[in-house]
């Protein structure tokens, strides 16, 4: 274990005293982003496991609040949060944990078990705190066997460099609507003035005619296990449907907001969905769990018809968007494929995308297909740290796709949902809120305007690397964007970008 260690600080240990810590004064060293695993059991890890440190460099130091880690992947948390309570300190708003603080560092450690019930042990040390703010966080996670040690660097969480709450959108109105229990807002569609939001715990029904003082009509909540994810709206026989990703779709009727009922269920476990209306017909595409995308039928949504699938072969269907009968499916682990569903019977692949999983060691997760700069490309969002914008040229009778363009905010913040309306990108960037991006040239994304929907300090964000703007809708005639945001709920955004 301690040779791990030695190579992550190597280059503090010529300064060292007896002890192997640096004298208080000495200027802390560069951090080195590392994570390796090694032998160790629950009870690995105290202060001096994680090597050398520069001797009072917290003296002073105010650790309230949150705190980004950057530089470097620890965990699945985008951020700690800490909170000074006399002598001690807890992390993540833990207080049965407290840990230690003095002028060295600060140390807490918390017990969590896996999904199977397996005992785990978080250590985390902070350190080295430097003249521009920063600080030295190490981590490790460890079970009966083996430990996963990173470090990383440790900075105050703000907004993105240099911007404000919001730059030509403000926001509008917002809905937060109680729950017993904790719950996660995925995505929102909206039909007329009335928004379909939906979260983990049901589908619910927004009247926007007014868009500053959002009105509850109504809700559906399913009666026993689901997986809800994402909503799209159908019309038919003068009935509004909607239809929810789940396991399996659920096809609610919609009709009379105060009754909402499920009236059909398609055998498909899909993790996202697109429709679109073609040749008097409409269809539902679903992005399903076994890395397919069945087509159906759903002229009439309650008697659905399958017309045939195309198999990914990637582990899951993230999401999709299709455009007159060409649909870009988001193949998680393998990239982008581009399928023409003209014949849904027969599918058949266009091309393939694959270096944006590749090179930035993301999943491809969610695109959106438009027609700029005489060129069709495809806005194409992976998710991960490092996860950005990609604009991938994939004009009909190109040999090979490529991107030409590309927008990322901070590399330590994911992109999240894209879509397009006119010449402009909107898109869902967790931590960093909603991003409109001028695409008139798609080679130079030009970002027009921002909101930060996620504020840093407060008391309502948590540490998960997955928070913030999740999903959105735009309106463009009434010029409001929609925003399902996972702490928030429902927000509602002018768009005033030119």
């Amino acid at each position: 274990m301690r040779t791990l260690v030695a190579v992550a600080v190597a280059v503090a240990v010529g300064a060292c005293g007896d002890d192997g810590n640096l004298p208080a004064g000495t200027a802390p060293p560069d951090v080195v982003p590392l994570c390796a695993k090694v032998e160790g059991n629950l009870e690995s890890y105290a202060d001096a496991d994680f090597g050398p440190y520069v001797r009072e460099s917290l003296a002073g130091w105010d650790p309230d609040g949150r705190w980004f880690v950057t530089g470097g992947q620890i965990s699945l948390s985008a951020s700690v949060h800490f909170e000074r309570q006399g002598r001690q300190v807890i992390q993540d708003r833990l207080p049965n944990y407290p840990g230690t603080v003095d002028k060295d560092t600060i140390v807490t450690r918390i017990p969590y078990s896996t999904s199977a019930g397996e005992p785990l042990m978080v250590t985390t040390r902070i350190s080295n705190l430097r003249a521009d703010g920063t600080a030295r966080i190490d981590r490790a996670k460890c079970d009966a066997a083996v430990c996963n040690v990173c470090t990383a660097v440790l900075e105050r969480a703000t907004y993105n460099a240099g911007e404000v709450e919001g730059d030509h959108l403000a926001l509008v109105g917002k809905l937060s609507i109680p729950s017993d229990e904790a719950t996660f807002t995925f995505n929102v569609r909206v039909v007329g003035t009335i928004a379909y939001l939906l979260r983990y715990d049901g589908l619910y029904i927004v009247e926007t005619a007014d868009p500053a003082h959002p009105v509850l009509l109504g809700s559906w909540r399913p009666t026993g296990p689901s997986r809800l994810n994402d909503v799209k709206l159908v019309e038919a026989n003068g009935k509004r449907y909607a239809l929810l990703a789940d396991v399996p779709v659920d096809v609610v009727e919609v009709t009379d907001p105060a009754q909402a009922h499920l009236v059909a269920q398609i055998p498909v476990e899909a993790h996202t969905l697109f429709t679109e209306l073609r040749d008097g017909h409409a269809y539902a595409y679903f992005g399903a769990l076994d890395g397919t995308t069945p087509v159906f039928d759903v002229t009439d949504p309650e008697t659905p018809l399958r017309l045939g699938a195309f198999d990914t072969g990637a582990s899951y269907v993230h999401d999709l968007m299709v455009d007159d009968g060409i649909a870009y499916l988001n193949a998680w682990e393998k990239g982008l494929d581009v399928v023409d569903f003209t014949n849904p019977s027969q599918p058949a692949l266009v091309g393939t995308w694959r270096s944006g999983v590749v090179n930035h060691n993301g999943y491809s997760h969610s695109s959106w297909a438009m027609h700029v700069g005489g060129k069709t490309v495809a806005l194409h969002g992976d998710e991960n740290w490092g996860a950005h914008l990609d604009v991938v040229d994939v004009t009909p009778g190109l040999a090979r796709f490529s991107s030409i363009g590309s927008y990322q905010t901070r590399p330590f913040i994911s992109i999240h949902n894209v879509m397009a309306v006119g010449s402009k990108a909107y898109m869902t960037y967790y931590q960093d809120g909603v991003r409109v991006l001028d695409m008139q040239d798609p080679t130079r994304p030009k970002l027009v305007g921002y909101f930060n929907t996620w504020d840093p300090q407060a008391d309502d964000t948590s540490s998960n690397f997955y928070e913030g703007a999740v999903g959105l809708d735009v309106d463009p005639v009434r010029k409001l964007i929609f925003v399902a945001d996972s702490p928030r709920g429902l927000l509602i955004l002018r768009d005033e970008t030119p």
